[in-house]
Order: structure tokens, then sequence, then C-alpha cells
């Protein structure tokens, strides 16, 4: 899975679609690849006529879609000249047109709402919504500055996580960082009943932490690798954690379940404060 033979930024003139811009153009810089940069625009109604039939007028606010979209495209021409930009303006919510062009894009990259923390939750409702439905990963870009600490990737050995693996290790390759590869212990087990039972629970980790890094050198032999095992209440609460200070994280949309988006990672992107990029495919896969 290469997430950047195709990149799609969603951009709406906010601080935070504004970071995720930059972010996307400087990961197109570094694979030599192109941006795809659009805005979803709907009609504005803007009253009834005497028939009281509504009155629409999109010729102003759409020019200032149009405007923006310029200025977005002229602002990475003169930062990023080096990457080829094409913006497209397409009717439609935001999440609505974002989770269409989700199913033929590579990756595509939005930014948070940016308005701080309401009860611990960062992500705005339409990351949060194209998260479940996307067909391909998503990257949630709150910084575009953070560009030191590893790449840090969840592994639990499900097939979603081994894509995750191979992500992130295209990721590293690509900014010649650490590769952090991580499992984490669920403390909320049962107590082990032996010190036998406690070394097996730990070898079990470690075996899956060598299968993970054994993937990733697999793609690119030169990586720096490094392995964590983890514990915490939850599997969230220690990724959140190990998090701290990394470049990204890159997890899988669900671990070992069937279910469409896994628990794991519904709460580790709803509380992340740091870049974060979802490896999924489409649900009928």
């Amino acid at each position: 899975m290469d997430v950047t033979r195709n990149i799609v930024v969603g951009y709406d003139d906010t601080t935070a679609s504004t970071a995720a811009v930059h972010w996307a153009a400087d990961l197109a810089r570094s694979r030599d690849t192109d941006l795809r940069i659009v805005h979803a625009w709907t009609w504005p109604l803007l009253g009834s006529g005497m028939a009281e039939v509504p009155v629409v007028d999109s010729a102003g606010p759409r020019n200032q879609a149009l405007r923006l979209l310029d200025d977005a495209a002229e602002h990475i021409a003169a930062n990023v000249p080096e990457v080829t930009v094409r913006t497209d303006l397409i009717p439609g919510s935001a999440r609505d047109v974002l989770d269409d062009l989700s199913q033929s894009a590579d990756l595509v990259v939005v930014g948070t709402r940016g308005l701080g923390a309401v009860l611990g939750i960062l992500l705005g409702s339409v990351s949060r919504g194209l998260l479940h439905d996307a067909g391909c990963p998503v990257a949630v870009i709150r910084s575009e500055h953070h560009r030191a600490g590893p790449v840090l990737v969840a592994y639990d050995g499900s097939d979603a996580a081994g894509e995750a693996v191979e992500v992130a290790a295209d990721l590293s390759a690509t900014w010649a960082s650490v590769l952090r590869i991580v499992h984490v212990q669920d403390d909320g087990h049962a107590p082990y009943a032996s010190n036998l039972e406690a070394w097996s629970g730990g070898s079990r980790s470690r075996a899956l932490l060598d299968q993970a890094e054994g993937r990733a050198r697999d793609r690119h032999e030169e990586l720096t690798v490094e392995t964590r095992m983890l514990e915490g209440r939850s599997a969230a609460e220690g990724l959140l954690s190990a998090a701290a200070g990394a470049r990204i994280l890159v997890l899988g949309h669900r671990g070992l379940s069937k279910g469409p988006f896994g628990s794991t990672a519904h709460a580790t992107v709803l509380h992340a404060t740091g870049n974060i990029l979802v490896v999924r495919r489409p649900a009928a896969e």
C-alpha cells in the first residue's frame, strides 16, 4: 500500500485545514508526487421570494470559494514549487465529498477543528465521520511543524496493523526518521496466576514485535527500527502516552475484531493531540 501516489487534502480556510495543506504538500514534495486540494461547497439559501419560492444566489459565495482554492494553490506554488497542485471546488457537504474522493484516492488529509478540548475530545465531526467511512487511509493533521521524533506505529498482529506497519515504514524511509513499533499489553487483564503465565504473556508480545519489525525491514532494510512493549489501562491509553513527541502515530482502523472501526482506533483518534494516520481500505474489503 503506497499512500503517496494520489494525495487529496480538504481545505476550508481554517487554521487546521491550512496546517493539513502544508503537511500534505511537504509529503508530496518528499515523494515527488502531485497534490489535489479540494473544497466542498453548498449553495447558500438567501431567503424566499414574494411567491415564497427559495431564492438562491450562488455567484458570490462560489467565487469566494474559488478564490480560497486559488490562494491555497498560489501559496503552495510559492513555498513548495516542486509540487504540482490541482484544485477542485466540489458541490456537497465536506464529509460526503471527501468520503467519495477517498474511494479512489490513496490518502486523504484533513485538519482537526482546532478549537481546543471539549471533554477531552479534539476531533472535528467531518474528520471523525471520514475516519469511519473512508475508502483509503486518512491523516488527521494538527501541526505542520512537528517534524522531529519517530514515526510511531501500533501492532497487534491483525491484518490492518500489518498494513499500518508498512505505511509507517514508508513514511520513516521518506523522512529518514526512526520507526518505533509498539505493542500495548492491556493491564486490565486478570492477574497472572504464575510467573510462567506472566512470562508467556510477555513472550507473545515480543514475538509480535519481532514479526512487525521483520515486516518493516522487508520493506526498507536500511531503517532504524525500535520496538517497545507497553502497558496501559487500555490499548488506547498506552498509545496516546507513547505518541507524545512522535512525528506521527500510524495505526490500523481495527485490530483483531471484524467491526468497521475498532474501539482502540476510535478512542485513540478522538483523544490524540498530535498527527495521526489511520490505515484502512474500503468497507467491502
